[in-house]
This record gives C-alpha cells, structure tokens and sequence, in this order.
C-alpha cells in the first residue's frame, strides 16, 4: 500500500469512527459498533475505535467482547488509566471482583486522582465481602452465614429523610445504645421493625445506616439464598441465620422483599414447604428456642400488605416505619451528596428540588449520573473539558422521568381500590375494585396510600405538573 492509500484508508477510518460516535450518543449500540467495525478494518491500529467499541460492547452487556476490545486499547496506549477503569467496569459486572480490584489499582497507579477509579475500588471491595455474608454452595446445602463488618454507614450518609430518622432513633438506636435504661423503662433493645415504602427510596440503605448508626454487627439476609427447593433446608437457613446472630448480639439481621418470605398463608397457591418456613420464621421471632434480646430484625417490602398477619402482630412486625419519597429539603441533600466530587458549577439545588418533585432517592442518583455524562462525553470526543452545569440537569431531567407512576397505578388498585371500565357481551360496565386493606390496614398505612392518592390523581397531579413546569424557568 503507497502512502496515498494509506491516507485514504486512514480518512475513511476516521469518517467511520465520527459516525459511530454519533450512533453511540443516540444509544444505538449496534450501529455503532458496526461503524467501529469499518474503521477498525480500514485502520487495524485506531486505537479509540477498540476503546469506544468496547464501550459499546459494555452497554449492550456483551462483556467478553467489552474486555477483548479494551486489552487491544491497552496493547496500543499501555499507559492510558481510562481503559483499566473500563476493563475494571467490565469485570464487575461478570461478578469476577477480584479481576475488578486488580483494573481499578491500575488505573489509580497510571492516575492517582481518578476519583472514579477510587469510588469504584472502594465498591468493588465492598462487594467481595458482601458476597462472604450468606453462600449456598450448590442446591441442597445449607448457607453459611457470615457477618459483615459493622457497616461504616450511618445516619450522616443518609440524605434527608428527618422523620424517619428520629422514629428510628427512639424506637431502635436509642434502646439499642442504652440497654439498661431502655429495660428500666420497659424497652426492649431488640425485636422486630418493618420498613415499607415505594421501590427505590432506600429502605435498605436505612436498615444498613441503622446498624450503624448502633455500632452493632449487621447481616443481610437475603431471601434467594435463604430459600431452598429442599425440603426442611429454608427452615434450616433461618435458623441458621438467627442463631449466628444470637451468638453475636448485638445485633441487626435485615431481611428484604419480606412479601417473598412471609407471604400470606391463606392462598391456595401456597405450598405447604412455603407455609413451614413461614411458621419457622414465627418459631425464630418469637424466641422460642432461645432469646432474641438485643436482636433487631428489620423487614422491608414494598407491599406489607401482602406479608402473613402473623408475623406483623406485636412483638414480630409491629412496628412499622414508613420509608417514603424524599421531600424537598431530602431531595436537595441528595443533590448535594451524589454532585459530591464532581466538577459542578453553578448548580441551584433548591431549583433541582422542585424541578424532581415524585422522584424516588435512586432516580435523583441517576439524574445526577445522566447530568454528568453530558460534560463527560464531550471531553472524551476531543472537546474542551468543562464543569457540570445547571443546563445539565435540566437536560438529564427532561429526558427521564420519575419510575414510580407505574407502580403507583398498581398499588392504588390494590389500596384504594378503583373504578374501571370493561366491555361484556359489548356492553360497557363499571367494575369496581375493592382495595386489600382492611379500615385499621388503611390508617396503618396512611402515610403510603395518601402518597399514592398524590401521584394518581389528577386534581393533585395537574397543580404539581404545573409548578413543575414553572420551576424550569423560575428560580
């Protein structure tokens, strides 16, 4: 090949990767890959088109290819701290943390002030000994259950959420901090507490910050790992986990998607191994085989009303607390948490507040993640770099909105209860729902079903719609 051909051929490779950039940006994966393809073949050596097709890769959750393309880009450019972090990401998600931790120590030695390569060190750790906590070998052997270290979480990493805080505080750290005076006065520094709430608005990040905020052991048991198609072996896990923290009380023992656990046992698509684990996590909260003084179980569901009455009596489940959407001053205070060592400037939290209003605690930290993607992006692509500004957010928030309607037009059928037009023997009838709860389920619940009147109907969306919209354009 003579030296025009060469040019040529490195034009056009040039040509192909701008246009699978710009498939990128549009999110179309495929496409972009194709383009990358084309000026890889004109240009075997263009190490940015390995790079970003890996990126490609990654998103379409094809890892392999996503960790073939990057060690190209790292046999190109050794020394680019960018592509380990990658590879680092990529690893991560085939669960393979140890290959994760190795990638991200790469790219802090290339670049010690890669934050992001810090962050996710940190999490990928974090991870690995999560993984430790409760572990079935293979079906039909028991987990082995292990304690985390006491989280380091506490209620200073939770952002808002003042109420819920002081319910905790009196009703869970307090005892837990001061047993004897809680038993002078007839509280007891364990049992049980419910959280319920919206999916996405940090219930398990509570129960976590709870244990914390306690200085005690903690445990998460989870409920995939606990359950078992062997007969006896759920009972078994369950107990295994309780006795494990009776062993080393105090102790907090966080149990999610309680619904899966303790569902009701009056249907009759219950089997009968589902309604004995039932009864063994009964036998377990009420101590029946030993204390569980200094013990606190937390529940979380997003549907308490489906978990079994039995376990929600007194000295179970009885107490509950509510873990709703964030309001505006918590709201604020996740803005400023997930912005927390970003390049920000010139950011009007207060404004973001009203602008997010219906967001859940997972949807502001995806907001902030789009926002900062924008800037990101631009540098990559050779543009100058630049902090994340107000535009930003503005953009990230009218291009995703709240994940939570949906789920709030289902739970509102099952609560509240609703009218819905249907077509029998074409005829229109009016069928109406009648809602799960019973009149003292419904004021236990309150503070959920007047949530879910507020996102549901249109005599208070359209006012919130409205003041939405203004705080676009006024601060």
């Amino acid at each position: 090949m003579d030296e025009d051909e060469g040019e040529y051929s490195e034009a056009n490779a040039e040509s192909y990767y701008k246009t699978g950039n710009e498939y990128y940006e549009k999110g179309n994966f495929d496409l972009a890959v194709e383009y990358y393809n084309k000026a890889i073949e004109a240009d075997p050596m263009f190490d940015k088109a390995y790079y970003n097709r890996g990126l490609a890769y990654a998103c379409k959750e094809e890892y392999d290819k996503a960790i073939e393309d990057i060690n190209k880009m790292i046999e190109l450019k050794p020394n680019f701290a960018e592509a380990y972090y990658i590879l680092g990401l990529a690893y991560e998600y085939k669960n393979m943390p140890d290959d994760a931790i190795k990638n991200y120590n790469k790219a802090l030695e290339l670049n010690p002030d890669f934050k992001d390569a810090q962050n996710r060190l940190e999490l990928a750790k974090s991870k690995k000994e999560k993984a430790k906590e409760v572990t079935t070998t293979e079906p039909g052997t028991l987990a082995k259950i292990e304690f985390l270290e006491k989280p380091k979480t506490n209620f200073n990493d939770v952002a808002g959420m003042a109420y819920a805080k002081e319910t905790i505080n009196e009703q869970i750290v307090y005892p837990f901090k001061n047993p004897a005076l809680a038993k002078k006065y007839g509280k007891m520094a364990g049992g049980g507490i419910m959280f319920y709430g919206p999916p996405g608005c940090g219930k398990t990040f509570m129960a976590k910050a709870t244990a914390g905020q306690c200085d005690v052991n903690f445990i998460h048991a989870r409920i995939n790992e606990i359950v078992d198609m062997y007969a006896g072996n759920t009972e078994k896990n369950l107990h295994r986990v309780f006795e494990t923290a009776r062993k080393n009380s105090p102790a907090v023992v966080f149990f999610d998607e309680m619904e899966a656990m303790g569902g009701k046992r009056e249907g009759q698509d219950m089997q009968g191994f589902q309604k004995m684990a039932i009864n063994q996590f009964l036998a377990e909260m009420d101590g029946l085989e030993s204390t569980t003084e200094n013990i606190l179980v937390i529940g979380a569901t997003n549907a308490p009303w489906d978990v079994d009455p039995a376990l929600k009596r007194s000295g179970r489940f009885g107490k509950t607390i509510y873990v709703g959407l964030p309001d505006k001053k918590s709201r604020e205070a996740l803005f400023k948490l997930y912005c927390k060592n970003r390049p920000v400037k010139g950011i009007w939290r207060g404004r973001l507040a009203r602008m997010t209003e219906g967001y859940s605690s997972a949807d502001v930290k995806q907001l902030c993640d789009d926002a900062a993607t924008i800037p990101w992006k631009e540098a990559y692509v050779g543009k100058k770099e630049r902090s994340i500004v107000m535009g930003d957010f503005i953009r990230a928030i009218r291009n995703r909105k709240s994940t939570l309607p949906e789920w709030f037009g289902t739970v509102r059928k099952q609560l509240v209860g609703k009218k819905e037009k249907v077509v029998q023997d074409g005829k229109e009838h009016w069928v109406e729902h009648e809602s799960k709860l019973s009149p003292e389920e419904k004021q236990l619940y309150k503070d959920l079903i007047k949530d879910v009147k507020q996102y549901t109907e249109w005599r208070y969306k359209i006012p919130r719609m409205i003041k939405i919209g203004f705080s676009k354009w006024i601060f």
